[in-house]
């Protein structure tokens, strides 16, 4: 399976809110961390991710500002950052997405 279509079965928003429990990024950092973090697995389109980050935002999980550049090298960014109220929110879909890897495990290992 492409790295494309394995991505589009994620629960994106679980992992954006689960970088952003660490420490506010910027949506490139975030796409590298995922790839980085899943062995390269998972690697997203930077406009995939935004699109979550949008949802999350929509409905006030996530915040956003921006950052001027601190060196010469460096650029101007738009950071992400967690909100409070993101917690409740990614323990339900923590809890949504084993519900479901549960539910795929049982069906392989059916035996009836």
């Amino acid at each position: 399976m492409r790295n494309a279509e394995i991505t589009k079965k994620i629960p994106l928003e679980l992992l954006c809110i689960r970088l952003l429990e660490e420490r506010d990024m910027y949506g490139y950092e975030m796409v590298q961390e995922i790839k980085k973090r899943s062995d390269g697995l998972l690697e997203l389109n930077i406009t995939t991710l935004y699109l979550a980050l949008r949802r999350l935002e929509e409905h006030e999980y996530v915040s956003t500002y921006y950052a001027d550049a601190q060196g010469a090298r460096e650029r101007s960014r738009i950071y992400y950052h967690l909100e409070e109220n993101a917690k409740e929110y990614r323990e339900k879909l923590a809890d949504e997405y084993k519900l479901v890897v549960t539910g795929v495990q049982n069906f392989f290992d059916y035996e009836g």
